[in-house]
């Protein structure tokens, strides 16, 4: 084999590595949900990704707000962000957050210190004198 051969051989075999890894990179790197536009220049949309026994879908681990374009704040699901809606005109974020099964937390934040106002196990249903902002997350859409 002389050495044209040995130096095609040797850039097919490196693009099919670098193929190969950037494929496992965009595998293991979170999808955007569609983003949802709410009041006063904030969106909102999830981070997507697979669980190891289940690749082939995805669930949605992280709420993004962002204003204007900018990243204000990132909420971390237990595991997951099941629903979620703007509040107090964008003050404050709604979401339904828990496992597969078994458990529902529903919280209500402040967008711009991140920390909670209130929180409901929802799992069950909520109460007949649940404030507003549950009702509404809540709500079948």
């Amino acid at each position: 084999m002389n050495i044209r051969h040995r130096c095609r051989l040797l850039v097919v075999i490196a693009t099919l590595m670098c193929a190969t890894q950037l494929r496992a990179l965009e595998r293991d790197k979170p999808t955007e949900s569609k983003h949802v536009r709410g009041p006063k220049g904030l969106e909102g949309w999830t981070l997507n990704g697979p669980l190891p026994d289940r690749p082939n879908e995805e669930f949605p681990f992280t709420l993004v707000l962002a204003r204007n374009g900018r990243v204000v704040r990132k909420i971390e699901g237990s595991p997951f962000i099941w629903n979620w809606i703007f509040w107090s005109d964008g003050k404050q974020v709604a979401y339904e957050s828990g496992p597969l099964h078994f458990s529902l937390q529903c919280t209500l934040a402040d967008v711009k210190t991140g920390k909670e106002v209130a929180s409901y196990d929802c799992f069950h249903g909520i109460p007949a004198d649940a404030p507003d902002w549950l009702k509404t997350l809540e709500q079948p859409r």
